[in-house]
């Protein structure tokens, strides 16, 4: 596909809500049908995608002429969903933590830095929320993930099976 090169300030970057949630789950499809692998990503049900458009997360949109180009999602994660226990590197306990958890840029804006563009906003949200430590799992096979992660200043803190045996490299930034 022929991807549109568009500058940072023609797209709208604000937070999502349950208006935007059938088109967040149409992106993740469109993606999903565009994997070859489909271990890249962790495919979040229309119940979970929906409790990150509410309150304590946050979800934040890239908006082009009114289309949703993209999304990035910041999840305040309870149980099973808490990667700051499992960190090695870095001490997490007492620091309030977050997950960037998911970010999808549909084919055509991609070659935009929306990833990178999604992910500085959401540094500055968390921030002012309190945050002291972001986590992230990125797949092994998705270079243009880790590439982001790494470019935003996280740093890598181990490799690990999660999400039901999906191998994950785990990652951490200190905010």
């Amino acid at each position: 596909m022929n991807n549109m090169r568009i500058s940072e300030n023609e797209f709208v970057f604000k937070r999502c809500t349950e208006k935007d949630l059938s088109e967040i789950v149409k992106i993740q499809d469109e993606a999903f049908s565009l994997m070859d692998n489909k271990d890249i990503l962790r495919k979040n049900s229309e119940e979970m995608l929906l409790s990150c458009l509410k309150e304590p997360h946050y979800t934040l949109g890239a908006f082009y002429n009114d289309e949703l180009a993209g999304f990035v999602v910041l999840y305040f994660p309870e149980g099973e969903e808490i990667i700051s226990n499992s960190l090695i590197k870095v001490d997490a306990n007492n620091k309030k933590d977050a997950n960037y958890k998911l970010c999808i840029v549909r084919d055509e804006y991609r070659g935009n830095s929306l990833q990178f563009l999604l992910g500085k906003r959401l540094d500055e949200y968390a921030k002012s929320k309190g945050v002291e430590i972001l986590c992230a799992t990125v797949s092994p096979d998705n270079p243009y993930s880790m590439n982001n992660i790494l470019k935003l200043g996280y740093l890598y803190d181990h490799s690990s099976e999660k999400y039901g045996g999906l191998q994950r490299n785990i990652y951490y930034k200190l905010i």
